[in-house]
């Protein structure tokens, strides 16, 4: 059986072969991986404007597939109940967004929000989410539809990271056009060159855990012994170019958290693998070359801002206690969602410089608590928790889910890492991203797998 194989624990059925699923999954499929091609290229999709499209985008894929699903009068490859808590923190996360939304005039009161507009456009990013997180599990419960939806999704970072140095060669350009921020670094379609870090973190985990498996197939009758060596080096050069474009970037913090998201999912890959001591050096072998000529290549940049930490640190923790006390005036309630840029001026002062706009906490966390308050706040968190605990209890279960668990696990610590001390996770296009990710290791990782 192929190192790649994985099923549930049902003993009947993991020595069946994969089933190649219906045409409609795979239309399906294909439909959210050019989606998902598309989102960053329109600066990271961080503009009202592209959130409506995406919006619109989801929105159609998901009335089309339930559309599909009531003329054939079947019900979904996985149920909500499948993934219990999860369906139920989310809507207590909408339901909270509603209710800041709602004036209650026998009362008296105003909206909770102070941002009315703003809350408006987080509760439809939220449903969006929702609606991607549940059309990529549709789509990726078959086992050969995941397989081809991951080495989707490394083909269209690696080419986003291509593009990404291409440009930063070739004038230094947002795609063609001049830059008015983080100049020298490669920004690719990103504005900003720490979001852009974080795409290519999540990249990183996806290319060491297609690496990982490319070194442990075996060559059997249907397996070439030549392609299995032109596999891994696609892949290794997949890993290479988005290796480079995250050091191009000179993002110090993004580095670490690729780095810790890498290592989440090497750990767990060989934790779960046979011949782990071969795989592991040869796996090491490949990462320290490319690291060693990325280095050389891109790397000083990196290491001058490196020296650098200790000012911009000094700013950054001046910054988060200006936020914690922007979090003591309305700790149970918050601001309402999306209203950090309206009412952090209200607190904000030196030592954090005037000379700029503050409109993001520069932390994930602070910045849910200062707009939900501490307990909403903690609910995507929360909700990013539990799928973190889904898919490590999958892995003890059974070894070998190993590739959906370890990458998602190493994607979900690499944007957890980064969002301490950044808004990436803010980002549209990497919290796509990041869901569809999720989303198509839990479709995996669910108990009583059935390919369809």
């Amino acid at each position: 059986m192929a190192a790649d194989t994985w099923l549930d624990d049902n003993a009947d059925e993991q020595d069946q072969p994969a089933q190649r699923g219906s045409l409609s999954g795979y239309v399906l499929c294909w439909g959210l991986m050019l989606f998902l091609a598309w989102v960053p290229v329109p600066m990271g999709s961080n503009r009202a404007i592209f959130w409506a499209m995406n919006t619109v985008l989801v929105g159609a894929a998901g009335a089309a597939y339930f559309g599909w699903l009531g003329r054939r009068g079947s019900a979904p490859r996985v149920s909500l109940d499948q993934l219990a808590p999860l369906p139920v923190l989310y809507v207590l996360l909408v339901f909270y967004l509603i209710i800041q939304l709602i004036r209650f005039p026998i009362a008296g009161l105003d909206p909770i929000s102070m941002a009315p507009g703003a809350t408006l456009w987080m509760l439809l990013r939220l449903v969006t989410y929702g609606m991607l997180f549940f059309l990529v599990l549709q789509a990726t419960r078959n086992r050969e539809r995941f397989n081809l939806f991951l080495t989707g999704m490394l083909t269209i970072g690696t080419l986003h990271a291509a593009g990404a140095l291409a440009m930063l060669r070739m004038g230094d350009t947002l795609l063609g056009y001049e830059k008015w921020a983080y100049l020298g670094s490669a920004t690719g379609t990103f504005v900003n060159r720490n979001s852009f870090a974080t795409f290519m973190a999540l990249n990183c985990c996806l290319g060491a855990a297609l690496l990982i498996r490319a070194l442990l197939e075996k060559r059997n009758e249907d397996y070439r012994y030549d392609y299995y060596w032109l596999r891994l080096a696609l892949i290794g050069s997949a890993l290479m170019i988005v290796m480079a474009a995250l050091v191009a970037s000179q993002s110090r913090m993004g580095a670490l958290a690729a780095a810790l998201g890498t290592l989440t999912t090497v750990f767990f890959a060989l934790l779960a693998t046979s011949q782990r001591k071969r795989t592991f050096f040869v796996a090491a072998g490949v990462v320290l070359a490319s690291c060693l000529a990325i280095g050389w290549l891109y790397g000083e940049q990196l290491l001058n801002r490196m020296l650098d930490v200790e000012e911009s640190w000094s700013i950054r923790a001046a910054l988060y206690h200006q936020v914690l006390e922007l979090i003591a005036q309305r700790p149970w309630t918050g601001f309402g969602g999306g209203s950090f840029e309206i009412v952090f001026p209200t607190v904000h002062a030196p030592p954090v410089g005037t000379d700029r706009l503050w409109d993001k906490a520069h932390n994930s966390y602070l910045t849910l608590w200062s707009e939900l308050g501490v307990i909403a706040g903690s609910l995507i968190p929360l909700l990013l928790a539990v799928i973190g605990w889904k898919l490590s209890a999958a892995l003890r279960r059974n070894r070998r889910l190993w590739l959906p668990a370890a990458t998602g696990l190493g994607c979900l610590i690499a944007v957890a890492t980064h969002a301490l001390v950044d808004f990436s996770m803010e980002i549209q296009a990497v919290a796509f991203w990041l869901v569809a990710i999720l989303a198509a290791a839990s479709a995996q990782c669910l108990p009583q797998s059935v390919s369809t």
